[in-house]
């Protein structure tokens, strides 16, 4: 009986001996020099990824609040060159891809608004849509810059303004689902800062109007 137990005993033994083993094994193999240095890489790209979202934050707030077409583009260009950078960080090509297409056409729009080229960027738009199309996800930034296509080469600042918040709108629902929170933040501060700057507008629009207004 004795030497039973003591047989029992032993072989319980080595049985976690064994699968003490596996899991060391399992582990080491999980959590190798080699899957560390893809942690961290991947960790280095999200985190390069939301300073440069944060810069094109700031950009693009600083946008907002200017009067003038012009000067209000040539800063969403900025703030779209860096927005396509964070996306490539991310591995989100189809999207930096659309977003760069957006920095060009802010940069030309401000220089030379005419109609051909609003069809132009459209065309190119469709055509990065085309070619690139992997899931419907890829719909939304193709949504985005169609609307800001179009917004961008309207005369009239409140109806520009008005094209960007719907673009920036669909932005937000597009950066929840590839997971880019700062971009998430940024979209909802430049809705908030463009309804500000349009009230600022109408507000100092009124005021001109009004009878004994003077500079």
């Amino acid at each position: 009986m004795l030497r039973h137990s003591i047989h029992a005993v032993s072989y319980k033994l080595c049985q976690h001996r064994q699968a003490s083993r596996l899991v060391i094994q399992y582990y080491g193999c999980r959590y190798s020099p080699a899957t560390e240095s893809v942690l961290s890489e991947f960790s280095l790209f999200f985190f390069g990824s939301q300073l440069l979202v944060a810069i094109a934050f700031g950009s693009g707030i600083f946008a907002f609040w200017q009067q003038q077409r012009s000067a209000m583009l040539k800063f969403w260009f900025i703030s779209a060159v860096l927005n396509a950078s964070h996306f490539g960080l991310l591995g989100q090509y189809e999207a930096a891809l659309f977003v760069s297409l957006t920095a060009i056409r802010f940069l030309v729009a401000a220089l030379y608004p005419r109609q051909c080229w609003m069809l132009l960027f459209m065309a190119g738009a469709t055509l990065i849509l085309l070619t690139t199309y992997s899931s419907p996800l890829n719909l939304l930034p193709y949504a985005a810059a169609m609307l800001g296509t179009f917004g961008s080469f309207l005369t009239r600042v409140g109806r520009v303004r008005l094209c960007m918040a719907l673009g920036a709108s669909i932005w937000i629902l597009h950066n929840i689902l590839v997971g880019s929170p700062v971009a998430v933040l940024m979209e909802i501060a430049f809705l908030l800062s463009n309804l500000m700057g349009f009230l600022r507008a109408r507000r100092l629009a009124t005021k001109m109007v009004a009878p004994g207004y003077s500079d």
